[in-house]
C-alpha cells in the first residue's frame, strides 16, 4: 500500500543542539551547553501539503556552572543526556524540487544528568516545538533535508532538578520553561507515489457528495518572497526605531551581546500589561501575516512568516528575556486576526470602481488591512481598474447590531450601562465554504460605556460534510481557530484557541431552522486575572495557563433572523506562571429577538459568568457575575 500511495517517508539526521540557562542567582549560573544531535524521523502524508511526523532525537551536552560576575568555572562540567520524542504536524509549500515546510509539535523531553559521586535520576516532561525547513529532492524518492527547531520544555522549581553536587541541587528556578534549539541536516526517503514536485491530474469524476465552494477560475497571484520578507523586516524595524530613538525605551537598546544573552536565557514569561499581551501583540502579528498574505501566500504559508517575525522580535529586537506568551499571541492571534482582516479588505475593495466610491472603499480597506493597502499602493492597484477576485464575496455576509441597556450584578462599581453589540458572519459552512481556512468565520463584540467587555472570533480551518448535504438534517465536522476576550466582574480572560466539534443544522420548515454546536477546545496559553495586586515575582495581576474545555450552543432561526440563542461553556486551566494553581471558568448565555420589520427588531438577554480559582496558600470563594440586557436590533 505504501508503494502505491507514496504516503510514507522515513529519514535520518545529524546536526547541532543548543541549550540555554536553567539556573541563575547572584552566585551561580548553570547552563546546558551545545553538542551534536542525531535521530530518526517517520512521516505519514495526509495530502500534498499536510503530514504528520514522529521524531526521535538525542543529544549529550554538558552542564556548566560558572560565576555570573567573572565567568569563572565553579565546578567541573557534568554530562547530561537530552532525549526528545515528538509528534509534529507539518505544512509543505513551494513547487519544484525544492520545497519548504513549517510545523508545530508536542511530545516529551527527558533530561538525565550524570554527576560523578552523586545519585541522579531522569526527569521527563512535556515539550512543544516550532519547526521550519526545506527538502531538496534528488530523485522521485530521495531528498536532502535541512531542519531547524526551537523547543520549549515545561519544568517545575520544586521537582525539576537537573544537577546535584558540591554546589547543592539546582532546578529550573529562573523560569518554568527550558528552551533549546536544534539545527540538523539529513536524508529523507519517500515510498512510491508520483513525483512530489508534479501536480497530480484531477480525477475524471467527482464522487464525493460534499457541497464545496466554487474554486477560483483565475490564476493565483504570484508569491513575492522578497517583498513579503522585506515588509516583515520593515514591521520589525519601524516600531523598534520609534522605541529606540523617539521614546528611548530601555528595552530597545540592543546589540549583538543582548541577542546572545537572549538565547542564553531562553524563553520565559514577561511582565507586560494584560491588553498589551492579549490585544497589541495579535495586532502586530496580523501585520506580519498580511505582509505575506497580500504578496500571494496562503494562510499557512503566511503563518510561517508570522512565526518568523515574532521569533525575530523576541530574540533580537529587545534586550529583555524572550517571552513565550508573546510568541503564542503574536503568531496565532496574528494568523486569525490577519486572515479576517484580509478577507474583509478584499470584500471592501472594488477594482472596477472610480471616483469617490473608489476612494472610500480603498480607505476603509486600508484601515481594516493596513499591509494589504500598503501593497496595493506599491503596485499601483489603488487607482488602476481591473477585474475583481473570483472569491471577493462569500455566499453569505451579515451584520447584526444591538443597541441597548444592561444591568450588571456582583456589586459592580457601575451596574447600569449602555451597550452596543456587533455580530458579523462571513460565509456559510453549510454552503460548502469549508475548504480553506476562514472560508467561514464569525466575529462578535460587546462595547459598553465602561469599555470593551467581550470579543469572540472563530474561523473554520477545515470542515467535512457528514451524510447527505441535501437532507433536512446536516452535520459538519470542523476544526476551528479562535480568539476570546472577556472582561467582567468575575472573568478577565483572553486566549488563542483551537477547537474541534460538530456543527448541525435541522430544517423544521421553509422558514424555520435550528443549528447546534458541540465543541471541544484547547488553548496553549490563556491569560487569566486572579488577583487585584501585582505579584512581586511575576510583576502581573494575571496568570498564564494552558488548558481546555467544551462548549454547547443552540440557535433558532426564522428566515435570516436569529430568534433564540442558548450557550454554555466551561474551561479548565492549569497555571504555568502566576499566583494561582488552577482556574475553572464557566459561562451561560441566553437571548431572544422579535423581528418587527425585515431589518429592525427588539430583544432581551441574560448572561452568567463564574471563575473558581485555587491557590496553594489560601482559599478564595468563586467569583460570579450575572447580567441582563434589553436592546433594539438592526440587521444588514
Amino acid at each position: 500500500m505504501a508503494q502505491d500511495t507514496g504516503r510514507w517517508e522515513v529519514g535520518a539526521f545529524a546536526g547541532g543542539s543548543f541549550g540555554s540557562r536553567i539556573f541563575l542567582d547572584p552566585n551561580t549560573d548553570i547552563q546546558i551547553g551545545k553538542s551534536s544531535a542525531f535521530g530518526l524521523r517517520g512521516a505519514l502524508s495526509v495530502d500534498r501539503s499536510f503530514s504528520f511526523e514522529l521524531t526521535l532525537s538525542r543529544a549529550s551536552p554538558r552542564l556548566v556552572a560558572v560565576s555570573p560576575s567573572t565567568g569563572a568555572p565553579l565546578a567541573p562540567s557534568a554530562a547530561i543526556d537530552v532525549n526528545t520524542y515528538e509528534l509534529n504536524g507539518l505544512y509543505g509549500f513551494g513547487d519544484g524540487r525544492l520545497r519548504g515546510y513549517m510545523g508545530l509539535g508536542v511530545g516529551a523531553m527527558t533530561l538525565h544528568p550524570f554527576v560523578p559521586g552523586v545519585e541522579t535520576e531522569a526527569d521527563t516532561r512535556f515539550v512543544a516545538n516550532a519547526a521550519l525547513g526545506w527538502k531538496l529532492y534528488l530523485s522521485d524518492r530521495l531528498a536532502l533535508r535541512v531542519d531547524g527547531r526551537y523547543r520549549w520544555r515545561s519544568a517545575s522549581p520544586s521537582t525539576g532538578r537537573v544537577v546535584c553536587g558540591s554546589l547543592g541541587c539546582y532546578g529550573f528556578t529562573t523560569t518554568s520553561l527550558y528552551s533549546s534549539s536544534e539545527v540538523t541536516g539529513g536524508l529523507s526517503y519517500r515510498f512510491g507515489g508520483p513525483r512530489i514536485w508534479e501536480t497530480p491530474a484531477p480525477p475524471a469524476s467527482q464522487t464525493s457528495t460534499a457541497v464545496l465552494a466554487s474554486p477560483s477560475r483565475r490564476r493565483a497571484p504570484p508569491e513575492r518572497f522578497f517583498m513579503a520578507a522585506g515588509e516583515v523586516a520593515l514591521v520589525e524595524l519601524l516600531p523598534w526605531a520609534y522605541d529606540r530613538y523617539v521614546t528611548k525605551e530601555d528595552f530597545a537598546f540592543i546589540s549583538t551581546q543582548t541577542v546572545k544573552e537572549n538565547f542564553r536565557n531562553g524563553f520565559g514569561y514577561d511582565r507586560d500589561a494584560f491588553n498589551m499581551n492579549q490585544a497589541s501583540h495579535p495586532f502586530h502579528g496580523s501585520l506580519y501575516f498580511n505582509a505575506a498574505r497580500s504578496n500571494g501566500y496562503s494562510y499557512w504559508e503566511s503563518g510561517a512568516f508570522t512565526l518568523a517575525g515574532s521569533f525575530l522580535w523576541e530574540c533580537c529586537m529587545e534586550n529583555t528575556q524572550p517571552s513565550i506568551n508573546d510568541l503564542v499571541n503574536t503568531t496565532f492571534g496574528g494568523m486569525s486576526r490577519g486572515e479576517m482582516a484580509h478577507r474583509l479588505g478584499v470584500m471592501l475593495r472594488d477594482n472596477k470602481a472610480s471616483g469617490f466610491t473608489r476612494f472610500w472603499r480603498e480607505l476603509a480597506s486600508a484601515i481594516v488591512d493596513p499591509m494589504g493597502g500598503f501593497n496595493r499602493l506599491l503596485r499601483g492597484e489603488m487607482t488602476r481598474q481591473f477585474a475583481n477576485p473570483d472569491e471577493r464575496f462569500p455566499s453569505r455576509f451579515s451584520v447584526v447590531s444591538d443597541l441597548g441597556y444592561r444591568h450588571i450584578g456582583a456589586g459592580a462599581a457601575d451596574p447600569n450601562q449602555g451597550i452596543i453589540s456587533l455580530s458579523a458572519v462571513y460565509g456559510d459552512a453549510f454552503a460548502g465554504e469549508i475548504r480553506k481556512p476562514f472560508d467561514t468565520f464569525w466575529l462578535e463584540a460587546d462595547v459598553s460605556t465602561t469599555g470593551v467587555s467581550r470579543v469572540e472570533g472563530r474561523g473554520v480551518l477545515k470542515g467535512w460534510e457528514l451524510g447527505d448535504p441535501t437532507g433536512q438534517v446536516r452535520h459538519i465536522l470542523g476544526v476551528f481557530q479562535e480568539y476570546e476576550y472577556f472582561s467582567n466582574e468575575s472573568q478577565v480572560f483572553a486566549a488563542q484557541i483551537f477547537s474541534t466539534g460538530l456543527l448541525s443544522r435541522y430544517s423544521l420548515g421553509p422558514n424555520l431552522k435550528v443549528s447546534t454546536d458541540v465543541t471541544a477546545i484547547v488553548f496553549p496559553l490563556a491569560a487569566i486575572k486572579t488577583t487585584n495586586f501585582l505579584n512581586p515575582e511575576t510583576g502581573r495581576s494575571y496568570d498564564f495557563a494552558p488548558g481546555g474545555g467544551f462548549r454547547l450552543a443552540a440557535r433558532l432561526y426564522r428566515k435570516e433572523w436569529e430568534i433564540v440563542r442558548l450557550g454554555y461553556g466551561v474551561a479548565f486551566a492549569r497555571t504555568a506562571d502566576g499566583s494561582s494553581s488552577s482556574n475553572t471558568l464557566q459561562f451561560f448565555r441566553a437571548s431572544g429577538r422579535l423581528p418587527l420589520t425585515r431589518s429592525l427588531g427588539v430583544g432581551a438577554g441574560y448572561s452568567w459568568y463564574s471563575r473558581r480559582t485555587t491557590y496553594s496558600g489560601f482559599h478564595e470563594v468563586p467569583k460570579t457575575q450575572s447580567e441582563w440586557r434589553v436592546f433594539a436590533s438592526w440587521s444588514l
